[in-house]
């Protein structure tokens, strides 16, 4: 798991960061220079887009996983190496219709591989969650590089070197995947994907007994979201120019690993707790202070690793179905943005608020405190 684990997450950080290059070096740079609305309408519309392709569509990808599992790696790796096809359009052409093309097809490998990767790393988790955090944490530094790399302008020489040198780590390093591809070859030939195997089992075991399954994910759900949103309206109480521009995606990677290490230390819903109400601290006590504020970033991260496995522990027969719900909780709270007028609002107060009630929501469906270390992870 070890080495699939490695590859997997540096791809991650490969595949989005191909995929906000793109995203600002195609689309972004070609409407700089036209009037203000314009370039608004335009932008807003094409940051949509791309996020209801890459998030929305997991979940529906990760439902045809759960049912057919032998595609699930193959889409994993194929999210991986195809993406080198928008990263070309991209840099030979920079027509509006090559932007608009390369990143549609981006936030489609985006989704594929998302799924493929992440219910990998989850059914060969071993019940663990620090896999999944470590997993998750590297697309926060993808998504930084790629837009730093896609406003400057450069060409994509860079950002090709570094997708195959991820598809050279993740063929390398993926368990089986020839044994995978043959299987999958085999399947069609019979017919289809569907002579495949018994769905694949994640023994996750991190719910309350008394909570039943609908209540666990609606919960979890709305922590997710509440979690997404109060990220997107966070205020720094600073400017971030030069190298503060790095300090929320460099916390945030730390938070998602450090959150999954710790849950399996000391106890998923301990973690959880803990580290949202010293976020919620931090935060209200910290405004002004980069230092704090970004620490406060990194616990309030740490809850996200435990919120995907949660969800996987209720429903441990779909894996990917319940991959794909939480990325649609992070597209929900994004699309919040532009519902919610917040001119009015103190986005203090309110940030706080949502990050108490999402430390309730979670407290409410985890159990706890008892973890054994012996077991990978699992209570006792």
């Amino acid at each position: 798991m070890k080495n699939s684990l490695t590859g997997w997450t540096i791809a991650h950080f490969a595949v989005d960061m191909s995929c906000l290059y793109i995203l600002y070096r195609g689309v972004w740079r070609i409407y700089i220079g036209l009037s203000w609305t314009v370039y608004m309408e335009r932008l807003t519309f094409a940051f949509l887009l791309y996020n209801i392709l890459a998030f929305g569509l997991q979940v529906v990808i990760g439902a045809m996983a759960d049912r057919w599992p032998k595609i699930r790696k193959v889409i994993g790796i194929e999210g991986v190496d195809l993406m080198l096809i928008p990263l070309i359009m991209i840099w030979i052409w920079q027509t509006e219709v090559i932007s608009w093309a390369a990143m549609i097809i981006a936030g489609i490998l985006n989704a594929s591989f998302h799924v493929g990767a992440g219910v990998d790393v989850l059914v060969n988790s071993g019940g663990r969650i620090s896999p999944s955090g470590i997993f998750v944490s590297s697309g926060a530094l993808g998504v930084a590089a790629g837009m730093l790399l896609g406003m400057s302008g450069q060409g994509a020489l860079l950002p090709v070197m570094i997708l195959v040198v991820a598809i050279i780590m993740v063929y390398l390093a993926t368990d089986n995947w020839a044994k995978d591809v043959v299987s999958r070859s085999k399947g069609l030939r019979s017919g289809g994907l569907i002579d495949t195997p018994a769905k694949n089992y994640v023994h996750f075991r991190m719910l309350r007994d008394n909570i039943g399954t609908a209540i666990a994910v609606i919960f979890l759900f709305l922590a997710v979201l509440i979690r997404s949103y109060g990220g997107f309206i966070w205020p720094m109480g600073f400017e971030k120019t030069g190298y503060l521009m790095l300090l929320v995606p460099c916390m945030s990677c730390a938070g998602k690993a450090l959150g999954g290490i710790l849950a399996d230390r000391f106890g998923a819903l301990e973690t959880a707790a803990v580290s949202l109400m010293i976020s919620a601290v931090l935060f209200f006590t910290g405004d002004g202070s980069w230092i704090l504020m970004g620490i406060s970033v990194m616990f309030f991260n740490m809850a996200m690793p435990i919120t995907l496995t949660g969800l996987v522990s209720a429903m441990p027969e779909d894996p990917g179905f319940a991959f794909g719900l939480s990325t649609l909780a992070l597209l929900l709270g994004y699309v919040l943005l532009y519902v919610i007028d917040t001119g009015s609002i103190d986005l203090r107060y309110l940030t706080l608020i949502l990050i108490l009630v999402a430390a309730v929501l979670i407290a409410a469906v985890l159990r706890g405190p008892c973890r054994d270390k012996n077991t990978g992870g699992e209570d006792k």
